[in-house]
């Protein structure tokens, strides 16, 4: 059984969303959470990489930092289809 938890959303945000049945409500609670989950892993991620960078040398910092600018291209490109 999978465990049920209850929220109370604010009826101007039903209405500005123009949700118009609970299954919409549920569709936006869904989303709203599964951004918020995004938002927090990708400020984990930051403080991770700065925790990360701070140990390195000057040389091993330039040169990771050099192979991230060569990837940047196929990182943007996931982080839009994530975000779709």
């Amino acid at each position: 059984m999978t465990p049920s938890t209850q929220i109370e959303v604010p009826t101007a945000l039903l209405n500005r969303a123009q949700v118009q049945t609970a299954s919409d409500a549920r569709d936006l609670v869904t989303y709203l959470l599964e951004q918020y989950v995004l938002e927090s892993d990708k400020g984990r991620r930051q403080q991770a990489y700065e925790a990360y960078f701070a140990q390195l040398t000057p040389e091993d910092a330039a040169e990771t930092t050099g192979l991230l600018a060569d990837f940047a291209a196929a990182d943007a490109e996931v982080d839009e289809r994530l975000e779709r």
